[in-house]
């Protein structure tokens, strides 16, 4: 077991999930489209990427990232562009982009990119990305394609640099989505779509009352890993990298972390190894795991992921909403929970007029996209080290409403 505390992972990396993937495997067998869902780092692009190499020689799996996208000939593009490395597709592909027949061997696959997305236009790229459909439904083999970040384009599509949906954004939206849609309909059985990103697709969807044209993806969650497996995980490093750690110290670094996404648990290891070795340490104690708790896991360094949530809120919020979002967050960290009388009194002061469908919006939201999860009557942090995070980062100047007058 090698460390992996950035990017995707595959093979020997590839920790557990079992039966998630058997299940994942049977779904695309079948011919199932899916929305990948679960929270941010918890392994979403490396199952995509493991799911691929387990299926190779049975399937053409097509790996199609969109982060960069911002328009639905750039995601035709980047379609097109990910059969170059299937040549009876790609002959076929390649022949509706001039420019590339004479001196495509000669060219990067950035260099291809750039050629596709000049051949599109904003009144030919349905087409065009129907006959791709086509090519790809007519492949001896069945194919897989694998759209990392749609999420983030559609958010693009629906609100601009200005994070605000207007009635021509949310056509250009829904033109891509139905597009999409129909398409799965049409070759169902022949060409299967995963859908999956860092932020949730549904409560974009539903802001624009967009959520039939995602109706034909059966949702897949990615749970966090049990307490047994991210102990396997931690055994297995330790042995890897000869590093003592008990099961006394497993216990308690499982303990800080709460909840156990993959990411994290091997972040957590990572720092007490450098700590190990960085300290010249005889023994990892109870102690060490605190230390390294407190001033690595917590630190205002190195948390690029976690810096994340913040960002990401304002992408599916827009700047205005984001601010109550973030008091909302603040307070189910600062006090342990969210009320919802607590929750109406800090929406009261950032909406005029209150508008309470917006609140159960925004709050829907942050539990979607694994923020916080309801028990009972109020809100929690899902994730203990992501509230600890966020209780670090928010509360100097914070003042929780226990010290405010009694919440409406």
């Amino acid at each position: 077991m090698k460390r992996a505390t950035s990017g995707w992972v595959t093979g020997d990396r590839f920790w557990n999930r079992t039966h998630e993937m058997e299940l994942f495997l049977d779904y695309l067998r079948d011919g199932t489209n899916l929305l990948l869902t679960g929270q941010r780092r918890i392994g979403k692009t490396s199952l995509l990427r493991e799911a691929a190499r387990r299926l190779d020689g049975e399937f053409i799996c097509l790996q199609v990232d969109l982060q960069g996208a911002e328009s639905s000939q750039d995601a035709v593009a980047e379609l097109s562009a990910a059969t170059h490395s299937y040549t009876p597709l790609w002959e076929r592909v390649k022949s509706w982009a001039s420019g590339l027949t004479e001196r495509v061997s000669e060219m990067s696959i950035h260099e291809i990119k750039v050629v596709l997305r000049a051949a599109l236009t904003e009144g030919d790229w349905r087409e065009k990305g129907d006959r791709l459909f086509s090519v790809l439904a007519e492949s001896k083999q069945p194919v897989a394609v694998f759209f990392d970040e749609l999420p983030i384009l559609v958010n693009r599509l629906l609100k601009g640099e200005d994070y605000t949906i207007t009635p021509q954004r949310r056509r250009q939206a829904d033109q891509f989505l139905s597009w999409l849609r129909q398409n799965c309909q049409r070759y169902q059985g022949r060409v299967r779509v995963v859908v999956t990103g860092s932020i949730g697709l549904e409560p974009i969807v539903r802001q624009a009352g967009l959520s039939a044209t995602v109706n034909h993806l059966k949702s897949f969650e990615l749970p966090p890993w049990d307490r047994e497996t991210a102990a396997g995980c931690l055994r297995a490093l330790a042995s890897e990298y000869a590093l003592p750690i008990t099961e006394a110290v497993i216990d308690a670094m499982l303990d800080e972390v709460g909840v156990f996404i993959p990411h994290h648990v091997q972040v957590f290891f990572e720092n007490v190894h450098e700590t190990y070795r960085l300290r010249k340490l005889t023994a990892i104690t109870a102690s060490t795991v605190k230390y390294v708790y407190k001033h690595k896991m917590l630190g205002a360094r190195g948390h690029a992921e976690l810096s994340h949530l913040e960002e990401r809120l304002k992408m599916v919020l827009g700047v205005h909403l984001q601010g109550l979002a973030i008091e909302l967050l603040t307070e189910a960290a600062v006090a342990g929970h969210l009320s919802g009388d607590g929750a109406v009194y800090l929406a009261k002061d950032y909406l005029d007029p209150y508008d309470p469908s917006i609140l159960r919006e925004i709050l829907d939201i942050l539990d979607h996209d694994g923020y916080l999860e309801r028990r009972g009557d109020r809100y929690t942090f899902a994730s203990k080290l992501q509230r600890d995070w966020w209780k670090s980062r928010f509360q100097f100047l914070y003042q929780p409403l226990s010290e405010r007058r009694r919440p409406r």
